[in-house]
């Protein structure tokens, strides 16, 4: 018979070992926050260029800045490519993923360039939008006791009126999604390097 203790470091143990296949690094405890996803959502509106303004941290976007993913649609489907600055070279990091809506405000992501961060279909939910501005994004996947979530801050500005963080923000907290826990990308000096 296993101990209290011996159960929970067990349980804690298998989660650090998820945290290595997941693009989320947020954990938290219980299951996902009840959010809302957008229910009159339009994915041509959506399609374009995003400028990552904040997120959870994720280990694909480690040693980056300049972050930014772009939709657009080939062939019927929703391709998305991430893609971001080395901190270093200043050198193109790009991923590339499938998408699907599966309902209103939420696809299906599926990578298709190989990462060993990813595991495959992942949930992505807009939570808010106004199409032109900004954009939020969520992702949560229970994990036993726990949960881990991802939150993005999109925009279409490079460098965005306080407004249109504070619209976003409101969407984070009608939802109960932690806002201390985003981080800021650096949007300054984005020249990739010959």
């Amino acid at each position: 018979m296993l101990s209290k203790f011996t159960k929970c470091l067990v349980v804690l143990l298998a989660a650090l070992v998820q945290i290595q296949n997941m693009n989320a690094q947020v954990l938290g405890p219980g299951s996902c926050p009840n959010a809302i996803a957008v229910s009159d959502f339009e994915i041509d509106q959506y399609l374009g260029k995003w400028y990552n303004n904040r997120n959870y941290f994720s280990i694909l976007q480690t040693g980056q800045d300049c972050v930014t993913v772009e939709y657009e649609k080939s062939g019927g489907r929703i391709i998305v490519k991430n893609g971001g600055l080395a901190l270093i070279t200043r050198k193109k990091l790009t991923s590339v993923a499938r998408a699907s809506v599966t309902s209103s405000g939420k696809l299906n992501v599926s990578f298709i360039t190989p990462n060993v961060f990813t595991l495959g279909n992942e949930n992505y939910w807009i939570l808010g939008t106004d199409y032109d501005s900004y954009a939020v994004g969520w992702s949560c996947l229970p994990f036993g006791l726990f949960h881990f979530e991802m939150a993005w801050i999109l925009t279409r500005d490079q460098n965005p009126s306080d407004e249109t963080i504070d619209a976003a923000l409101a969407v984070l907290e009608k939802n109960g999604i932690d806002q201390k826990k985003l981080k800021l990308i650096n949007q300054e000096n984005c020249v990739e390097s010959d």
